[in-house]
């Protein structure tokens, strides 16, 4: 798909935005998300990788109030990106905030230690999302064991919002799961929910929680870099 198209396709949405969640407080790596990622902090390879194209989307930045996130807040103003911050338990609020500043109708929804999101997924999604306008577009779906059953790679997962529901969910109703994950509260009964299931994307898992997978992602995506292969492999060229 050209680059014109691609721009053709998300001009057809309504006011929408790349929400990337990040926090400097993660119980298994604390700080990952301002690691070293082949020469940049890893949130900032995250949004310079999702510059790489002609979308027309923003991309916002989602973090806590608590003062380590301060941080945060200074690499997306260097980097001219709006941070908003919120509740650092509940972060579905902070989306919330978010749609409600801004103005959205719909939110792409990304992690911060998820540092190499697909172009080709997320249009995939966001081209189901449109045809249907659901409450919520996922790559995942979550049980009512509360465990998740993925449909591709951990740390390529992408989840749309709709903004309109997302900001008449009752915030009072929401247990600590729900506040925490953001999506589990769609897969109530009342909403609907298009989940992605038939997506082969032939990648491995890129999500980064541990030492272990900061390595394994680093060197993957070094590997790439080297091979000149990191933009066509992630949909952006």
């Amino acid at each position: 798909m050209s680059s014109k198209d691609k721009s053709s396709l998300f001009s057809n949405c309504d006011p929408t935005a790349f929400v990337i969640q990040a926090r400097m407080n993660s119980s298994r790596l604390p700080g990952k998300v301002l690691y070293d990622f082949c020469g940049k902090p890893m949130l900032k390879f995250q949004i310079d990788l999702l510059r790489k194209n002609d979308l027309g989307i923003d991309i916002v930045v989602a973090t806590s109030n608590n003062s380590e996130n301060d941080k945060i807040e200074k690499l997306c103003v260097d980097s001219n990106i709006d941070c908003v911050r919120g509740d650092e338990e509940n972060v579905l609020k902070r989306f919330s905030k978010v749609a409600e500043l801004l103005g959205l109708r719909h939110i792409i929804r990304l992690t911060g230690d998820n540092p190499l999101p697909s172009l080709d997924v997320i249009k995939s999604c966001v081209e189901r999302h449109l045809r249907a306008v659901p409450d919520l577009t996922s790559t995942r779906q979550v049980m009512k064991d509360c465990s998740v059953k993925r449909y591709i790679p951990k740390g390529l997962s992408v989840d749309i919002l709709n903004c309109k529901t997302l900001l008449l969910i009752n915030q009072n109703s929401l247990n600590d799961f729900e506040k925490e994950n953001v999506i589990p509260v769609f897969f109530r009964q009342e909403y609907n929910v298009e989940i992605i299931c038939d997506y082969d994307i032939g990648l491995p898992e890129l999500s980064v929680d541990t030492l272990e997978d900061y390595e394994r992602v680093s060197t993957f995506t070094r590997d790439l870099l080297k091979n000149g292969r990191l933009l066509s492999t992630l949909g952006y060229q």
